[in-house]
Formats: structure tokens, C-alpha cells, sequence
């Protein structure tokens, strides 16, 4: 099932000037209409779930690959990062959730910086979602001279498997903080895994039949 379109000169603005590294490992995404907004299905091996995206309007993108939506005129991406892609010649293992949560904070901040030229400041806070599961919620603010609509970027990162699953939006003039931390975490608590790929049909059928 194809995204739906929105301006690509948006997402421009707001995610590829943030600098967030983009994901290369293999992976399929599909948007479903629900009456409450939407569901992801993501498929990408050894990383099956799903996301409900709640709100009055929910729109999905397919103007880039990158996965977005846009909430209640809020944007937020989804992304994965594997493990492999984070530590590169080391590994994870043996690492707490909180330390490989601290890891990918890191990493996809240093990409940022590289991006931008600049020192980055970052806030964070480690999270207890109410699955149980750790999540690290952390943020940065734009440069001053970096031309783009976002003033800050804003991440909701999780564990699933041997990946980083990560939620990301932009607070704008437009849009307050806590609106977007809102949106990532009510958004990240409904994530549902599989041990294996997710059949969107199936799963469509479901949504539509009374």
C-alpha cells in the first residue's frame, strides 16, 4: 500500500536539514487508514512491528523514502537503525539497553554535527514506556544559521531485537515541544512486534471489515 503525498519541500526543511542519518538496511513500510488515523507496518528483517499513528488528521508521505507522517500538522519520521550500523567494528553485546540507547544518541548526533559544522548541545532523559521497555527521549536545537523551518529536532528511541527504532520530529513556530513529545510517545507505546513479516493484507482486511 502506497503513502499518501505531502510537500516534499516541508519534510526538506524540517528532517534532511536536521542531519538525521538515513537507514540502509533493507526494509519495507506500509501505511493502513484506520478510524483513528493510520498503522505502520514495518517490515525489515528481524524487526517486524507496528505503530498506530492516532489523530484526527493523518497523512503519510510518499514523495521521499523516507517514512513520515504528518499529525494534526505535526511531522514525525520513523526510522530503524541496526545495531551493526551503530557500532560498526564493535558490538553490543554485553551492553545494557541504556547504554546501547546512549550509543545510538551519540552516533546519530556526531552525524548531525559533521552535517551542520557545529557543536551540538543535547538534552536527554531515559524513559520508562508503559510496555515496560527502555526508551531515551533526547534533543537538540537547530544552529542559528542553518536555514530551515525546524528550531529543534526531537527524538523517542526504543529497542527491538538488534535494532534502534526511532521516533523523530521537529518543534517549529508552529508547534510546541511538548505537542511533539506527546505525539512520540503516545505514538512509540503502541508499537507491536512480530517474529516474523507482518501480511498487510491480512492485517488491512482486519481494519475495514465491521
Amino acid at each position: 500500500m502506497k503513502f499518501l503525498k505531502f510537500p516534499a519541500a516541508v519534510l526538506m526543511a524540517l528532517f534532511v536539514a536536521g542531519g538525521i542519518r538515513s537507514n540502509q538496511v533493507e526494509r519495507t513500510a506500509a501505511a493502513i487508514r484506520t478510524p483513528a488515523g493510520a498503522i505502520l507496518v514495518w517490515n525489515q528483517a528481524d524487526n517486524y512491528f507496528t505503530l498506530d499513528i492516532s489523530g484526527k488528521d493523518v497523512l503519510p508521505n510518499n514523495s521521499t523514502d523516507d517514512v513520515v507522517f504528518k499529525v494534526d500538522g505535526l511531522l514525525l519520521q520513523i526510522q530503524a537503525a541496526a545495531f551493526s550500523e551503530i557500532f560498526k567494528e564493535s558490538s553490543a553485546k554485553g551492553k545494557t539497553a541504556e547504554a546501547i540507547l546512549l550509543a545510538h544518541k551519540d552516533w546519530e548526533a556526531e552525524y548531525a554535527a559533521g552535517v551542520f559544522g557545529k557543536k551540538l548541545h543535547v538534552q536527554m532523559s531515559p524513559l520508562k514506556l508503559k510496555n515496560g521497555n527502555d526508551a531515551l527521549l533526547w534533543s537538540y536545537d537547530m544552529p542559528a544559521d542553518v536555514k530551515a523551518d525546524a528550531k529543534k529536532q526531537v527524538f523517542l528511541t526504543t529497542i527491538h531485537n538488534e535494532f534502534v527504532v526511532v521516533l523523530n520530529s521537529a518543534v517549529t513556530d508552529m508547534t510546541k515541544e511538548e505537542e511533539i513529545k506527546q505525539l512520540l510517545t503516545k505514538t512509540l507505546e503502541t508499537m507491536k512486534v512480530s517474529p516474523k513479516p507482518f501480511d498487510v493484507e491480512k492485517l488491512r482486511d482486519a481494519v475495514v471489515k465491521p
